[in-house]
């Protein structure tokens, strides 16, 4: 059996980017598993948003409306994402318990507009 090597990533980011390296889990034996590596992204569609994190695509469009995300529409039936963003954000609710407030829950219920919404960042 061969042993994996760590190696550290060649790729620099531009400061100003939001970028996100999504990485898949493969199973090799009962205990084993190994990491690939995929390439760099900053966009991603509301389909793979919602494969990559496990959340929902009419979750992703509530949390724009609100304003927590940014969302792109290249098209007027296609949506796209920030990974880095949903990514922050996800991380910010797991850290503070007490992230979803009354005004941050009243903006995704009722889908405030961007600059409503930006008070309550």
């Amino acid at each position: 059996m061969k042993i994996a090597q760590q190696r550290e990533l060649p790729i620099a980011y531009p400061e100003s980017g939001r970028w996100f390296v999504p990485v898949r889990q493969y199973k090799i034996d009962e205990r084993t598993y190994a990491l690939r590596m995929g390439k760099p992204v900053q966009l991603g569609t509301s389909y793979e948003i919602s494969r990559e994190f496990r959340v929902g695509r009419r979750v992703l469009a509530r949390l724009a409306d609100a304003g927590f995300i940014e969302r792109l529409r290249p098209t007027p039936f296609m949506s796209m994402y920030y990974y880095a963003d949903v990514a922050s954000f996800l991380e910010r609710t797991r850290q503070d318990p007490n992230f979803w407030t009354e005004a941050r829950r009243e903006a995704y219920l009722n889908g405030e507009n961007p600059e409503e919404a930006s008070i309550i960042h």
